[in-house]
Order: C-alpha cells, then structure tokens, then sequence
C-alpha cells in the first residue's frame, strides 16, 4: 500500500464523539436501572428480596456460595423481574436517541427560523463557490445570512444530507476591508462543513437528550416519588461525576472540531495566522464555551502536526468512558438475569469489552505513528488506558467496595501494563505498511487487550483474591523463593492465553518487518543450554515443590544474565527469554519426570509462570543496546517458535497422586459479612416482616387496654397466622435465636389467650408470661438488627 492509498487518521473529533455516547449511554442505563428497581417494589428492593428468599447474601466478602440450589433459586426469583426492568432500560436507551434525533433533525429549520436567515447577496455567490471549489467539497452548503448580527463570523450547521453556513452580516465589511480575513473565516467553516457538522451537531443532540430525558426527570425524582432512603450521597456523587464526564467530551468535541478547522485553513491558505486577531474569550467561555482559547488555537496553527499527537486527557475520558459503559452494561444485564455464570455470558462480555479498548490502543498506536515517534508519544497516552480503567471502575455507582491497599497495588499494576502495551501497539504501528498488516496489529491487540488488560475486575476485588486464594497458599509455604514463583503462578490463571499474548509481544514485530534476529536467536540457544544445566543442578533442592521453585528461578536468572549480555533492541529480548524459558521447561520436566509422572504441580506446569517472569525480565535487562543481527526472511520460523510454547502450554505431563496441590480446599462455613447480609435481610422484606409482627402484637394489647374481651379474642385469633407466616431466618445465629423465640413465645401466648378470651377456659398466668416473653425478645431482635445495620453501613 503506497503513502497515498493510507486511509485517513481518525481524528480526536471522532474519539471524543464516541467517549460522549458510551457516557449518556452508562448513565442512562444507570439511572433507568433505578427507575426499575424502586418504581416497580417501592418497599423493599427487588435484588435484596430475592437474596433472602434464596438465603443467597452477596456481600462484600465476595465469598461464592457453593450451594447451586441457592443460585437457581436467586436467578428463579430475579427473572420474575425480567420484563419490566427490560422495558425500563431499553424504553431509557430507545427515548435518548430517539429524542437526539428529533432535535438533530429539528435544530437546523429552528436556528433558520430563530435568526431570520436568507439567502446571502448576489455579490457573494461567485467568490464563495471560489472557496468551495479551494476547500475541496464534492457539494457546496446552502450560504445564508445573519442580518441581525452586525459582528464578523458565521457558522456552520445542518444534518450529514444538507448542510448550511451562516455567515454574519459584519462579513459583508470584512470582505471589503480585509478580504484574506474574509476568506479564511468561510474557509474556516467550509472545513467544518468537510469535517465534523455532522459529529458536532449530533454532539449538541446527544446532550440535550441526555438533559431532557436523563437527568432533569431524575433530579425532580430525587424529591418525589424515590424514596428517601434508596438515594444514597455514593448514588448521587458518581452520578454527579457522570454528568461532569458527559459534560466535559461534549465541550471537548466542540473544541477539538474548531482546533481541526483551523489546521485546515493553514494549510489551504498557507498562513499560520490567518485570521489575523482572536478575540479573547472571558474566563466563563473559556471553561464552558466551544471555543478553545486563543493560545491553544495559535499553537495548532504554527503546527497543525500536533493534532496528530494521542492527548493524556483525551485518552483518559475515552478509557474511563468504555470501562464505567461496560460496568453499566453488566449491571443491567445482571439485573435481567443474564450476566452470570454457566451462560458464556462472562466469555461474550469480557470480548465486548476487549473490542473496543483494543480499538482505543490501537487509535493511539495510529495517530501517535502518523505524529511520529518521540518521547511519551505512546506512553502518556498508554498510563492514561490504564488511569481510565482503574478509575472508571471506581466511578461506578454499583461499586460499594472500599479502596483497599491490595485494589491500589492492583490498579498500579493495571496502568503500568496498559502503558507497557499502548508502547508495543505503537511500535507496530510504526511497522505498518499494508492493509493486513493493520488487521494483524488489530486482531494481536484484541487478543492482548483480551488477556493482558482483561483482568481488570480483579481489581475490584484485589483484596479478596488476596485473602481468599493467594494468601492460604502463600501462608502454608516455606521460603521467599517458592512464595516469589508461586505467587505469579497462582495469578496466572488463563495461562494459554496468557502464553499467546505474551508471544504476540515479539511476534507481531518480527512478522511486520520479515527479519530474522540472528543474534537474539543465538543468545537464547546459548542461555537455554545454560539454563538446562542450572536446571540439573538444582533438581534435589529440597521437597519437590522447593526444588521446582528454585530451578524456575535459576531459568529466570539466565534470563536476566543472557539478555543483558547479549544487548539486543526489546524485541529480539523478548525473543530470547522466549527461548530459554521454552529449553528451562523441558529441562524441568526431564528432571521431575518418574516414567510419565511428575511430583509436583509446578513442575507440571512450569511455562505457566516462566513466559511471565521471562517477559518480566526481558523488559528489565533488554532493549538497552543496538538493533542488530536481523537479516530477512520469511516468518514462518517465528510463528512456529510461538505456536510451540502456546502448546507447551497447553499439554502437561500427567501427575500420580502425590502431587503437591498448591490451592487449599475450599473452607465449608460460609464467608459473609453477617452484619451486610442482616442489612440485606431487612431490606427484602425482614424489617417489614418485624412491624407486619409488632403491629398485630398491638391490635391484642388495644383490646387489653380497652378491657374488651371480644376485640382480645380477635387480636389474638389474628395474631396467630401473622406469626406462622412462612419467611427466612436472619442470616445472623443470635438473632435469628432471639426472633424464633419471640415468635414462638407470641404464639404460645396467642393459643392461650384464645383459651381465655374465647372458649372461656382458667388463666393459668402462661398467656401474660408468654406476651411478656415474646415481647422481650421481639424488643432485643430489633435492637440488634438495628446494630448491625448501622454496622453495616458505616
């Protein structure tokens, strides 16, 4: 593919377009999911009654209940909700847009109307089809004029089929006392006309929909008829932030539009200051308006290049748009039942999610390719994919989770390996030069987007993977060597995909530039027979487990020594690590084998933890020394190096019954947070169970003080189904004690009272003893629920 034939580089315009939708889009479907949930059950939450129900309580443990019966009970009782929270949310998605459109379609015939626009003067027909035919337009806009505005200007606007642009009747003046500025102000317009009246204009529908249909009905709710309770401060300042999110990509589309505009009149007009004087624009309009300030325009225009550059912040919003749209997205279908395990559902998600962040990383990649690689090109904008991932998941509203020292260790590690991947994509971008090999870059950077950046829900529960799975297994281990193997070992839980995404890393490269990296493959021969020796020696180095530890490390150890002494780019490192963790693996197995068997997991699968202490070690030691040793040929070999260690990956030798298991067994007592679950309990209908119970215990003593036996006899008949009404135990053992015993003293009273009251039968004194009873407990059950929820949610 010549120069010439390279599709154009999407612009920031397009990005930022895109980040305003997934955002109105995450909020709506936010705010609508609220509307489902309170409108449809306005005492207690759909979600909350169905866990009771089940006796399934997801808290902040994130422990999984082992009991399946459990689970189809929950998705049972939450798909009788189905229906009505689909219509909610769809109905939500289908009013924004159908409200965008109709003002998209509307705005131009208002604006026509509102300024009282006609046709410009016969004087100005020839010299603006002259600008038309400049600025390259297939089809010329409909000029109008603005007779009622005095100042120079126009504007451009209209639908993708008609397009039109106002100018102001100070152009008139203008084209006679300085017709250069005259000419660059319409070419200013006809650019917007080229470009972006369509984004722009979809933009200002997009946001007054979302105003019109989102957030004003939800700001009037929040008074009435939402309950008090159910709104929370968390509800409110995430979805401040989101509105505050959409605002800003509206007010960034519009004034990246304007920095384009300008870079094209330069370069038609070939004047890196033609429109002579920008007016400054007060502090207000500089912060809210569409315009950018003078200095930044100033600057696009002596180096309209710059555009081309990938922004920290323009990348930040997108990140943080894809990332909190796709949280949104789980939680409606969550909420609709279908987000949940045993339904690939997880698969489908985790795919829709890879898409569109690989296409971020590889937008970057592009424009900063086009830009031309310098010093943070690639990188800013890569810390940026990782800041917006890590964020975005804070800023969703259905995140409850405290920020714990693990989750910010998790975050970090997150960051610095989208940054580390946004500089690979770039590299290969670099290399591009057909049009399969974009699709190659594309299709490796799903798949490391997929596996590499995929895990970002960890994140979120860092600490509880921590607690629950790596730290029983690091405990039970002796020694910081087998810890530092384990460990990774134990992270890597999709380990062929891992190994895939982690061979792409220098793969891609070396297909992109069909070399062979002599040097780097002749380091690794070496360093695999040095490390198939270290291997040997430490074989009996303790139990099993020890032993495979240590030789893991030793591999890991020539790694580090053969790429740094071999000085070659990061590639040909990658390649070499790549190489000697392949011979360290088979040379594990040699010595581990018995027969066919093995004795111990580790050594069963060592390439699951080589390939990423190996990749680890090649981006600390490698890249520091000169691009050498490459001579041309076909990539046949490289595919087949890389093929081999994902198959390695995927076969293992088969172990005997002594193997070491690593991961202790799953502990039988449930681990939740009784004091959430009992917060849970009152919600789904316990708190309305305890006053249902209080009230009819009232309607007995109301007879008692009105000394009227019959209406005693009828309290106490009434009493009796309301306390054998069939409903789940407090998830909590005291409680749940104190409330069987109070129901059960008040049934006891209730059946003698009968035998007082109505059959006329002795008082033995058990009735008043029971009620007394029953009372008491009623009375400390209450306390106690209202304990622990204040534990709860402090």
């Amino acid at each position: 593919m010549q120069e010439g034939d390279r599709p154009r580089v999407p612009s920031g315009t397009t990005l930022r377009f895109a980040s305003l939708v997934l955002l109105a889009v995450a909020t709506t479907l936010q705010i609508f999911g609220l509307y489902a949930s309170v409108w449809r059950s306005p005492t207690t939450l759909d979600f909350a009654r169905c866990q009771v129900r089940s006796g399934l309580y997801l808290t902040s443990t994130l422990w999984v209940d082992p009991d399946e019966s459990k689970w189809d009970s929950y998705r049972e009782c939450m798909a009788t909700f189905l229906n009505s929270r689909a219509v909610w949310l769809a109905g939500g998605l289908v009013l924004l847009f159908a409200v965008a459109l109709l003002i998209y379609a509307l705005r131009p015939v208002v604006l026509r109307y509102r300024r009282n626009l006609a046709p410009v003067p016969e004087e100005l027909v020839e010299p603006l089809a002259a600008l038309v035919a400049e600025a390259g337009l297939a089809k010329a806009p409909t000029f109008l004029l603005d007779r009622t505005n005095t100042r120079t200007g126009g504007v451009a606007f209209g639908t993708h089929r008609r397009k039109y642009v106002a100018l102001n009747l100070g152009m008139m003046a203008l084209r006679r006392m300085e017709p250069e500025s005259f000419r660059a102000i319409v070419l200013h317009e006809l650019a917007h006309v080229r470009n972006d009246v369509t984004i722009t204009y979809a933009t200002l529908a997009t946001w007054r929909a979302f105003v019109l249909v989102v957030l004003t009905p939800y700001v009037v709710t929040l008074f009435a008829p939402l309950p008090k309770d159910y709104v929370t401060f968390t509800q409110l300042w995430h979805l401040a932030v989101l509105v505050l999110l959409v605002f800003a990509a509206r007010v960034a589309v519009l004034r990246a539009r304007e920095k384009h505009a300008d870079a094209l009149v330069v370069r038609w007009t070939g004047n890196a200051d033609p429109y002579r004087v920008l007016l400054p624009a007060g502090r207000l309009r500089r912060w809210f308006g569409h315009h950018p300030a003078p200095a930044g325009r100033l600057a696009v225009m002596r180096d309209p290049g710059s555009l081309l550059r990938p922004g920290f912040f323009e990348t930040l919003g997108s990140a943080l748009a894809v990332q909190i749209a796709w949280w949104h997205a789980v939680g409606g279908l969550r909420e609709l039942t279908w987000y949940r395990e045993g339904n690939e559902s997880f698969l489908v998600m985790r795919i829709a999610w890879a898409v569109p962040v690989a296409v971020l990383v590889c937008l970057v990649a592009w424009r900063g390719a086009a830009f031309g690689p310098r010093r943070g090109t690639f990188a800013l904008p890569g810390l940026a994919v990782g800041l917006g991932l890590a964020l975005g998941d804070v800023l969703d509203a259905q995140n409850i989770l405290p920020v714990t020292p693990h989750r910010v260790i998790a975050s970090l590690a997150l960051a610095a390996t989208a940054t580390l991947v946004t500089v690979w994509a770039g590299h290969c971008a670099t290399l591009v030069r057909t049009r399969w090999h974009a699709w190659l870059l594309g299709l490796s950077a799903v798949v490391v987007a997929y596996t590499l950046l995929g895990w970002f829900y960890e994140v979120r529960v860092a600490h509880a993977v921590w607690r629950d799975n790596i730290a029983p297994v690091l405990d039970t281990l002796d020694g910081t060597v087998t810890k530092a193997v384990v460990l990774p070992f134990l992270l890597n839980f999709n380990r062929v995909l891992t190994v895939a995404a982690l061979g792409l890393l220098w793969l891609v490269p070396l297909v992109l530039r069909r070399e062979f990296p002599r040097t780097a493959a002749l380091a690794g021969g070496v360093g695999g027979l040095l490390a198939a020796g270290a291997v040997a020696l430490l074989g009996s180095a303790g139990t099993p487990l020890t032993a495979t530890a240590w030789q893991v490390i030793a591999v890991v150890g020539v790694q580090l020594v053969v790429v740094a002494a071999a000085r070659v780019d990061r590639v040909g490192a990658l390649l070499t690590a790549w190489l000697i963790g392949l011979t360290g693996t088979a040379a594990i197995w040699l010595t581990r084998l018995d027969g066919s068997e093995v004795d111990s997991v580790l050594a069963m699968r060592p390439h699951q933890v080589l390939p990423v202490l190996g990749t680890v070690a090649a981006l600390l030691a490698g890249g520091y020394g000169l691009r050498r040793g490459y001579e041309r040929s076909r990539p046949v070999w490289a595919v087949a190096v890389a093929a081999l260690g994902v198959a390695v990956s995927v076969w293992q030798p088969a172990g005997d019954q002594d193997v070491v298991a690593l991961q202790p067994p799953a502990p039988a007592e449930a681990r939740v947070n009784t004091d959430e679950a009992v917060n849970t309990w009152m919600y789904g209908g316990g708190w309305e169970r305890l006053t249902t119970v209080i009230k009819a215990n009232d309607q007995v003593f109301a007879g008692v003080r009105a000394a009227d036996p019959a209406a005693i006899a009828t309290g106490c008949q009434a009493l009796g189904p309301v306390l054998r009404e069939e409903f789940p135990q407090p998830p909590d053992a005291q409680i749940a004690t104190s409330w069987s015993e109070g129901l059960r003293a008040l049934e006891n009273g209730a059946r003698s009272c009968l035998v007082v009251f109505r059959d006329g039968g002795p008082d033995d004194g058990s009735m008043t003893k029971e009620f007394l009873k029953g009372i008491e407990q009623l009375q400390r059950t209450q306390t106690a629920l209202l304990d622990a929820q204040e534990r709860a949610l402090s």
